[in-house]
């Protein structure tokens, strides 16, 4: 029988328990706290949920950055 340490589903870490907030605390350190809300003002919406929203709809209009921005911003929500 195969050894149990040796599976690879042993070897995932748990996700830490506030995980959002350590990744709100990186962007705060890093400056990017607001681009999203920023672009979305920029581009006329009210929200950055919404224009997070119309990022993935439209997935090839916007760059690898901004569309994982939006992914986080939709996923944080829901």
């Amino acid at each position: 029988m195969e050894e149990t340490s040796s599976h690879p589903l042993n070897k995932l870490k748990a996700k830490p328990k506030k995980w959002a907030q350590k990744a709100t605390a990186e962007m705060k350190d890093k400056g990017t706290e607001g681009s999203l809300t920023a672009a979305a003002h920029k581009a006329g919406y009210g929200s950055a949920l919404a224009y997070a929203h119309h990022i993935q709809s439209d997935k090839e209009d916007f760059s690898g950055k901004m569309r994982k921005k939006a992914g986080f911003a939709v996923n944080i929500n829901r």
